[in-house]
């Protein structure tokens, strides 16, 4: 290709997603881009390859060395995120320094080869996955590199020397956002937009436009790398549509259970009570009733019982009228009226104290309700889906909650059940999660099949919501496109509760069984008579407990 007016080489590394730094001398680093600096934040980054090495594990040879003979290094380098590995390129540059550039060995897909004047940029340009152009102050496109070739179905000579907005087709009365950089010297970074490839094809796009300026300041173009989201895409196309059943994750019998009841009791007004430990989708379970009933089209409306003080979680519900206590200086709607015509979900109803057990009694039998500091009665169109996950039977029976509450909001109980005893869902709510980490991360990451085996083996003490979290420690410390067990978290791979407590009674007596059947060899029987249980109830144990037995090819 022809280049006018090379762009000054900081700027032009400034613009790349892929980690690069300018050396001098024996490896000593005088500059480096933000994506470099990034690796190691929020501590500095190194000021040599010879103190990254100290980082790191130890090598068969000095870095810089190894890049001198051979151009390309690839070694295990430690970061912010822990150690990776790392493919580092070695571009010799004009005086005796070089440009080193770094990619994740894991997902490096090869170096993208670009035509370019000067052995300097054309070795850069091939570190590249993302499609590069360059364009002058008239707009112009002056270099188009070969991945924004097989990107837009162009090719180079069809481009250069022609203005960008009528390349990429902008429609009527748009402005071209490329114009905006070069006219206004406005760059911009991870900007989402669609341009038009070869025969109109749109294409989703994060681009960003580093400004290029001459020596007294003035802008004389601009490069801009376009990564292509078309696989980002296809990810959101794929979490706007039903995840499993109604947005519930997982094909186990007792969640197939569950997924039809919901469709079963949905379409009618009775009040439903959601049973379940935290963290297993509760209210999931309850916007699934909403989206399947005929109040669909209004509103949705959560309130947490357990986040606030029981007298402000009256006023939240209810309302007040203005000077009903200090500060209420206009009258204001409550959560009811705010869910007229849909759906009040109540989560954690079994925080509430009783005197508002009282109120919300009423409501439930007359429809009606009074704002705080008010006595005219108002009328409540709502259904109400409560949720908890204490045993109401029990908090009835010790008198911590309203029998009567407990019979008019418990007309259908639904009951979901905890992680640990579907393991066979575990696989199936990972590769969810791992989309919609892909989604708002901007890249998409993998994990080993010894992950699946170690999540699969984990007792999940806090269910769905501790694995969502756990994937997403898990994605933030792999430096490259491959999570291993490594990146999980400590607790995890220790098979330990994520607190001091053990992780409540069932995680203690999930311990207690593992240890009775390491004890006697995995012997059911011998195990169930350390147990002092029959078989039969140590086999329901086992699987209410999610363990599995090693001879089935899965450790415990």
């Amino acid at each position: 290709m022809t280049v006018r007016g090379l762009p000054p080489l900081t700027e032009l590394l400034s613009a790349f997603s892929e980690p690069a730094a300018l050396l001098i001398g024996a490896g000593g680093i005088s500059w480096a881009n933000p994506a470099f600096r990034a690796l190691f934040a929020p501590d500095p980054a190194p000021a040599s390859l010879e103190e990254w090495e100290r980082r790191s594990p130890p090598g068969p040879s000095p870095l810089w060395e190894e890049l001198r003979r051979q151009k390309t290094a690839v070694r295990p380098l430690a970061s912010s995120g822990g150690v990776a590995l790392y493919r580092c390129s070695l571009v010799p540059a004009a005086g005796g320094d070089a440009v080193l550039v770094c990619s994740p060995a894991a997902g490096h897909v090869g170096l993208v080869e670009l035509r370019e004047r000067t052995a300097l940029l054309e070795a850069i340009f091939r570190s590249l996955n993302e499609g590069v152009l360059a364009l002058d102050n008239q707009e112009r496109i002056m270099a188009f590199s070969l991945s924004a070739e097989r990107m837009t179905g162009f090719s180079e000579a069809e481009v250069v020397g022609r203005v960008c907005a009528e390349v990429f087709q902008a429609a009527p009365g748009v402005e071209c956002p490329f114009r905006v950089a070069v006219t206004r010297g406005q760059g911009f970074q991870q900007r989402e937009m669609t341009v038009h490839g070869k025969g109109g094809r749109p294409i989703h796009v994060a681009a960003n436009a580093s400004l290029l300026r001459d020596p007294d300041g003035t802008v004389s173009g601009a490069v801009v790398v376009l990564r292509d989201l078309t696989e980002l895409e296809r990810l959101r196309a794929e979490l706007r549509g039903p995840a499993g059943a109604h947005g519930i994750v997982g094909n186990h019998p007792s969640l197939r259970r569950v997924i039809e009841k919901l469709e079963t009791v949905a379409p009618s007004e009775v009040s439903l009570l959601i049973l379940g430990e935290s963290g297993t989708g509760k209210e999931l379970a309850a916007r699934a009733v909403h989206e399947l009933s005929p109040r669909r089209d209004g509103p949705f409306v959560k309130v947490n019982c357990a986040a606030l003080a029981d007298s402000l979680l009256e006023s939240e519900l209810f309302g007040h009228a203005r000077g009903a206590f200090t500060g209420a200086v206009r009258d204001r709607p409550g959560r009811f009226e705010a869910a007229h015509a849909g759906t009040l979900f109540l989560d954690e109803i079994g925080e509430t104290s009783p005197a508002l057990q009282v109120r919300l009694l009423r409501l439930l039998q007359e429809g009606e309700f009074e704002r705080v500091g008010e006595s005219r009665p108002r009328k409540a169109d709502v259904r109400i889906v409560a949720a908890t996950n204490r045993d109401l039977r029990r908090e009835v029976a010790e008198g911590r909650f309203r029998e009567d509450l407990f019979f008019h909001l418990c007309v259908v109980p639904i009951h979901m059940p905890p992680l640990r005893q579907r393991p066979e869902d575990v696989p199936l709510l990972v590769d969810h999660f791992l989309k919609r980490l892909a989604l708002r991360e901007g890249r998409r990451k993998i994990v080993s099949p010894a992950v699946y085996r170690v999540l699969q083996s984990y007792a999940w003490p806090g269910n769905v919501r501790e694995l969502e979290n756990a994937l997403a420690h898990a994605y933030v410390c792999t430096a490259g496109d491959l999570i291993t067990p490594e990146s999980l978290p400590d607790h995890i791979l220790r098979d330990e509760a994520p607190f001091g407590d053990g992780g409540g009674e069932a995680a203690a007596e999930r311990r207690e069984v593992i240890g009775a059947l390491e004890v006697s060899g995995w012997n059911k029987g011998e195990a169930a008579r350390k147990l002092g249980l029959s078989r039969t109830t140590l086999w329901r144990r086992m699987r209410d407990l999610g363990i599995r037995s090693p001879r089935r090819g899965r450790s415990p």
